[in-house]
């Protein structure tokens, strides 16, 4: 089977390895000043734990996300689409910081793409 055939989520290593950058990710995205007070009150293990679930599922990975719905969960945060990109640039480079190739990254980066609207609430008009 070719790489290329793998789902996503083997392609990027894995259980432990999305574990270990769902982890990386959230390190760099407390240490980020414009991100942090978002999580000031949450459980971080529980939201690792979430995350991981999440991405697994979007990665068309072994697990079914059982979180709540993301526009129910982010509403009213005050989160934008510069937050969100903040965000994905943080899972950029931890993806990066575990020989993540540049399309299975690029890849998983249009998956959360996918979600963008529903995190910040925005709507896609016209597209």
């Amino acid at each position: 089977m070719t790489d290329d055939a793998r789902v996503l989520f083997d392609r990027l290593g894995g259980t432990a390895a999305v574990a270990k950058i769902v982890q990386e990710a959230y390190d760099r995205i407390m240490d980020d000043p414009m991100l942090s007070p978002f999580f000031a009150d949450t459980s971080m293990e529980r939201l690792k734990h979430m995350q991981y679930q999440f991405l697994a599922a979007a990665f068309d990975g072994p697990v079914a996300y059982s979180g709540a719905e993301l526009t129910q969960v982010h509403a009213g945060r005050g989160i934008t689409a510069r937050h969100f990109a903040r965000f994905c640039e943080h899972f950029a480079d931890a993806m990066q910081s575990h020989d993540v190739n540049q399309k299975d990254l690029d890849d998983a980066l249009a998956r959360l793409a996918i979600y963008k609207d529903r995190v910040t609430g925005d709507t896609n008009v016209g597209g």
